[in-house]
């Protein structure tokens, strides 16, 4: 402990309130004038940055979903091209004998897509000409999100005399 000098009594300095003065002026100073940030400023800031943190990370992931999604998109678009317009050429050149599959699966660099093909008589006119439409579907699993696209198209036969 440190103390005055003298004789003989000591007296503890840290007894005594310490006044904190400015010593260029001689005036004291109020604690809020002091350089620094307090806890509360801290604690805001730490807050807004969590959340601008976890926005950026909220975007990037959607971006990312939205990649993979197109990537399959453009995967497998041409070949679901493929598939209805040889539907609608099997129906055009044979109608109602023609063979044509129903459903199956297709992989693609590790990705399993599996599709489902329909088609109807629409209309007939006078036995000569029949209006078909394919409905071809082509669905995967994206995580826990199944994806579909689908394709409509039509196939005019005329019966041959």
């Amino acid at each position: 402990m440190m103390s005055r000098t003298g004789n003989s009594s000591v007296i503890p300095l840290s007894r005594y309130p310490v006044i904190p003065f400015n010593r260029k002026t001689g005036e004291r100073t109020n604690r809020q004038t002091e350089k620094g940030f307090t806890l509360l400023e801290v604690m805001v800031a730490t807050a807004v940055l969590s959340l601008g943190i976890v926005f950026i990370y909220q975007a990037f992931f959607i971006s990312l979903n939205s990649f993979e999604y197109y990537n399959n998109y453009l995967k497998v678009s041409s070949w679901l091209n493929e598939k209805i317009w040889e539907a609608q050429d099997n129906l055009f050149r044979l109608g109602p004998l023609a063979q044509i599959d129903s459903s199956g699966s297709l992989k693609v660099d590790n990705n399993n897509f599996y599709w489902s093909l329909s088609y109807g008589l629409i209309d007939e006119a006078q036995d000569l000409y029949k209006l078909y439409k394919v409905d071809l579907v082509l669905f995967w699993q994206e995580g826990k999100r199944r994806v579909n696209l689908a394709r409509d198209a039509y196939a005019l036969y005329k019966k041959k005399e």
